[in-house]
C-alpha cells in the first residue's frame, strides 16, 4: 500500500475506534497525534512509505514499526 493509503487507513480505523487525533505537517511528513490516558503518541507517515512512532508516557521510544501494529497499540491504549 502506498504512503497516502496507509495514513488513510490509519485514519479511518481511528474514526471507526471513535479515537480524537490532531493532524500536523513536520520535516517531511504527515504526524497523527493522539492521547490515551496514560500515552501521547506521535506517529509520522513519510512519502517513502515508512512509518516512524514516538511514545511519551509508558517509556519513550522512537520506532519503525508496521501499520497494523500501532494501529492495534494505540485503539489498545485509548479505549482500553
Amino acid at each position: 500500500m502506498n504512503a497516502p493509503g496507509q495514513l488513510l487507513q490509519f485514519l479511518s480505523e481511528l474514526q471507526d475506534a471513535k479515537i480524537q487525533f490532531d493532524l500536523k505537517c513536520v520535516r517531511d511528513a504527515i504526524m497523527v497525534t493522539v492521547v490515551s490516558p496514560s500515552t501521547y503518541y506521535e506517529i509520522e507517515f513519510f512519502a517513502d512509505g515508512h512509518i516512524a512512532v514516538e511514545t511519551f508516557g509508558s517509556p519513550s521510544t522512537v520506532m519503525t514499526t508496521a501499520l497494523k501494529e500501532i494501529t492495534d497499540r494505540v485503539v489498545l491504549s485509548v479505549n482500553g
